[in-house]
């Protein structure tokens, strides 16, 4: 990975310290390529065991960068000091310049924490979420100010995923906008910017594919393999729709068909295995087993 110690002024904004909140597999991959860009993270979740998973990826990642010749053993020693852990959101929000939530993709969930997040952190904090498809406008309905409110979706895995959507929601301020998507300049990722849809960009063309991959199989009209193989092959994507909700986890996937369901109608209920493989457990590689095994 690049080194970009950028950590300067993102849209007129002196933004410096970052508070993720989350620390699985997208929240520890946001704080990573922020600490690798210079600015200074806090990552916060609800145990110290979920803490220390998060913080044994990142150290995995900088192994990794050492082995790659991406990075010295000084540089990863450096970054590796950039990174604060805690369970006390309040206490972390407190000093943020920006706070990205990367909780799971619920709005309940999300709610409770923008609340906590509007009690605690400075009125000038921008707030942040990670969200693949859930609306930002209501997200910011629970919040003082909600002109500082905007949608940051990364995308998996961050250290890797150069796009970053940017999205706007009614109230969200154009300068905050701005402020985002140069910060997301700033540790080396492509802004896209994009109003409050549901979907939002990527996921509004993505989701709907992945679906109806599975509602071809569920039909019986060809194999998991010859659909992946149809996708790869005949239409020059880098994974097939199966071996891609795999990745993604089926979960993640389903919690996004849900939400598009909701906000579009029936065309977008999610198939019928796909409901069943969540049933299961069976959420992709992070379960060893999704529409295949690993």
């Amino acid at each position: 990975m690049e080194i970009y110690n950028n950590s300067d002024k993102a849209g007129g904004m002196d933004i410096k310290n970052i508070v993720v909140i989350g620390a699985g597999a997208m929240g520890s991959g946001i704080a990573y390529v922020s600490a690798v860009a210079g600015y200074n993270v806090t990552i916060v979740d609800q145990s110290e065991d979920f803490l220390k998973k998060g913080m044994n990826k990142i150290k995995q990642k900088l192994k990794e960068g050492i082995e790659r010749n991406k990075m010295t053993p000084a540089e990863a020693e450096k970054i590796s000091k950039k990174f604060k852990t805690t369970v006390d959101t309040a206490e972390a929000v407190k000093t943020a310049d920006l706070v990205i939530e990367a909780a799971f993709e619920n709005m309940d969930v999300k709610k409770e924490i923008f609340t906590s997040l509007s009690a605690s952190a400075n009125e000038e904090t921008i707030l942040a979420s990670n969200t693949s498809t859930l609306s930002i406008s209501e997200i910011a309905t629970v919040v003082d100010k909600p002109e500082r409110v905007l949608g940051m979706h990364f995308f998996n895995p961050p250290e890797a995923m150069k796009l970053v959507e940017v999205i706007k929601g009614e109230k969200t301020a154009d300068t905050i906008v701005s402020a985002a998507s140069e910060f997301a300049t700033s540790i080396g990722k492509t802004p896209i910017e994009c109003k409050d849809v549901p979907g939002f960009i990527v996921n509004r063309l993505l989701v709907p594919m992945l679906n109806e991959a599975v509602k071809l199989y569920d039909s019986g009209a060809a194999s998991i393999e010859d659909i992946d193989k149809a996708a790869v092959l005949g239409a020059n994507f880098p994974a097939g729709p199966f071996t891609l909700s795999d990745m993604v986890g089926l979960d993640v996937a389903l919690a996004s068909m849900r939400t598009l369901e909701k906000e579009l109608g029936d065309a977008y209920a999610p198939s019928k295995s796909l409901v069943e493989k969540v049933e299961e457990g069976k959420l992709g590689m992070k379960t060893g087993e999704g529409f295949y095994k690993y």
